[in-house]
């Protein structure tokens, strides 16, 4: 009985001190799950911004320019459809988008095809030639680096205009001749898009659209003994600066890690 009391008080006596200073130590937390933006589904959005090209008329005859380069430019809003697929960091998909464009721009003719005003020669045409733009759409396929809830992406593929060109009375602004159709072409940009809430992202982005040229039959132009011939081609080019927001079905934030 004396013998085990003493072996109890030896124990209490080792043992104490290592219980006390285990107390002490500091606990390992649980596991914290961290919520990674997801931005994989099927998302729409709507879009707006300007767009700044270029357009000229080109002479059949010559193959020289009715006018020099001109800017064709205006403001544009439309809708957007899409799909995202997200595989670790990286992220593809395909976009579709239409929008109503208000786009326009014109110049005197030269007179003397491929003779430009300035110096010497002072432009007193009395044709001037147009092009205007009244709708463009896209097919892209995009593909980005998703940093969380910042998406960087470049994208590409086919773009379509409505457009018209034509030609005035440069004096009086009256129509001459007219002609409308839609242009093929493609398309090339990249943005970056930040998703601001579980289902939901803005985006700010640069579209470059390269359309056909097409043709525009005017048959011979004659004001005050100044004549002009059919164009072989009209050009034009489009830079697009957009914003938009979208939702997308699907995605947003999911505990997919965890921290300590």
């Amino acid at each position: 009985m004396t013998k085990n009391i003493i072996l109890g008080a030896v124990a209490a006596l080792v043992l104490g001190p290592t219980a006390a200073l285990a107390a002490d130590l500091p606990v390992k937390a649980v596991p914290v799950p961290v919520a990674i933006y997801d931005w994989t589904g099927f998302y729409i959005g709507i879009s707006g911004g300007g767009s700044l090209g270029g357009s000229s008329h080109i002479d059949a005859a010559t193959g020289l320019g009715d006018t020099m380069g001109y800017n064709v430019k205006g403001g544009l809003v439309g809708g957007t459809i899409g799909y995202n697929w997200q595989v670790s960091s990286w992220v593809i998909g395909f976009e579709g988008d239409a929008s109503w464009v208000g786009e326009y721009g014109s110049h005197i003719d030269d007179g003397l095809a491929g003779v430009p005003c300035g110096g010497n020669f002072v432009c007193s045409s009395p044709f001037q030639s147009f092009t205007q733009e009244t709708w463009n759409a896209t097919a892209r396929a995009r593909f980005g680096y998703a940093v969380n809830n910042l998406l960087f992406y470049g994208t590409g593929g086919y773009a379509a205009a409505g457009v018209t060109d034509g030609v005035k009375n440069s004096a009086t602004n009256a129509l001459i001749v007219s002609s409308s159709g839609t242009r093929n072409g493609w398309t090339a940009g990249g943005g970056i898009e930040w998703g601001f809430a579980p289902n939901w992202s803005a985006k700010f982005e640069w579209l470059y659209m390269k359309f056909d040229s097409a043709p525009l039959t005017t048959g011979l132009l004659n004001i005050g003994g100044v004549t002009e011939g059919n164009r072989s081609a009209v050009t034009l080019d489009d830079n697009v600066v957009r914003a938009g927001i979208n939702y997308r079905f699907g995605g947003g934030p999911a505990p997919v890690a965890a921290k300590y």
